[in-house]
């Protein structure tokens, strides 16, 4: 009888481990999902438009005043505590200084395509880096974000390995990367009617 408690109890632990696909991203309109080389689900894109019809200000220059490519710095640290209390980090040797570069990559017509990163927080901080093509048409604009990736800033005693695909497990938080996308389109929207 103990092992079979003992066995349930392992059995309970282990699938509460286990993350979970997010339904509700495979719903989102605009998200287009792929599968990485070892056949896991990722955000491959995500595309929205917003109606626009006088513009004060040039799409180029709201994306290279709205949008930020700078480096970020990802650590590893250790750390006593947990999420719900307070905690002490101890800084340890390793960090990765991602490099950023110019925003905008490439003016063409329409059509502006530039870099960038932006950030969310759930318990922790996540940056998020992706290309941003931006086209304007009669009625609209057109954001199409691809190569999106996240890494988490600090992620405690385990080695940070820096961005990565971000993928549709809910531990993945792939809707609040969805957010912060809308978000970084939301600024860009303010800075043209202005």
């Amino acid at each position: 009888m103990r092992k079979f408690i003992g066995l349930a109890l392992v059995f309970t632990v282990l699938t509460g481990c286990v993350s979970q696909k997010m339904a509700s991203i495979y719903q989102m309109e605009g998200v287009e999902i792929t599968q990485n080389s070892s056949g896991t689900d990722i955000l491959n894109k995500y595309s929205t438009s917003r109606a626009i019809t006088t513009l004060h200000s040039s799409l180029s220059l709201c994306i290279a005043q709205e949008l930020d490519n700078s480096p970020v710095v990802l650590t590893s640290e250790n750390y006593f505590g947990s999420r719900w209390w307070s905690y002490y980090n101890m800084p340890s040797q390793q960090a990765i200084t991602v490099s950023g570069g110019e925003t905008i990559k490439l003016v063409e017509g329409n059509n502006v395509v530039a870099n960038a990163v932006t950030d969310y927080q759930n318990y922790s901080k996540y940056f998020i880096s992706y290309t941003l093509t931006a086209t304007r048409n009669q009625n609209d604009i057109r954001y199409l974000f691809s190569n999106i990736k996240q890494a988490q800033q600090y992620t405690g005693s385990v080695v940070n390995d820096g961005f990565e695909n971000v993928k549709t497990l809910q531990s993945a938080h792939p809707n609040l990367v969805i957010d912060a996308l809308n978000k970084e389109v939301d600024k860009i929207q303010a800075c043209l009617l202005r």
